[in-house]
């Protein structure tokens, strides 16, 4: 299934602009992805928002990516070793990206560096990375 990247981005912001933590709105722009409703996706990724609760540590975009990565290369079953790997090597990959454009993958670190980026950014960039990631895959 390929998706309008540009589409799913607006979509994540428009959701964060609208009250959304992060985490929720990278999350719900894939829900449909990810076979889920668009309640279910925000209660799923609600706990991620402001660096898991609030508490500033691994962003919420880059947590609702792993979530959205492990249903692009899904790794049901713990003893299929091939799966597993690629399912961590997209996860990696995704929070690689994000750390290379945005300087960390921590919201603490991200918060302070307010100037050149905000939450919105990092929105957008973490919607951009898995529409890609779904495109690259089909």
């Amino acid at each position: 299934m390929k998706v309008d990247v540009n589409e799913r981005i607006e979509t994540a912001k428009q959701l964060f602009k609208s009250g959304y933590s992060c985490s929720q709105a990278v999350m719900m722009a894939y829900a449909d992805v990810c076979n889920m409703e668009l309640e279910y996706a925000s209660q799923l990724s609600f706990p991620f928002g402001g660096g898991i609760a609030r508490m500033h540590e691994v962003c919420g975009c880059v947590c609702s990516m792993a979530l959205v990565a492990g249903f692009i290369e899904p790794a049901p079953n713990p003893k299929d070793l091939t799966a597993v790997q690629k399912s961590r090597a997209l996860t990696r990959s995704m929070a690689e990206k994000f750390r290379e454009k945005h300087g960390d993958i921590v919201c603490r670190n991200l918060l302070q560096n307010k100037e050149q980026h905000s939450c919105i950014d990092y929105v957008a960039f973490a919607a951009e990375v898995i529409g890609l990631a779904i495109n690259e895959k089909e």
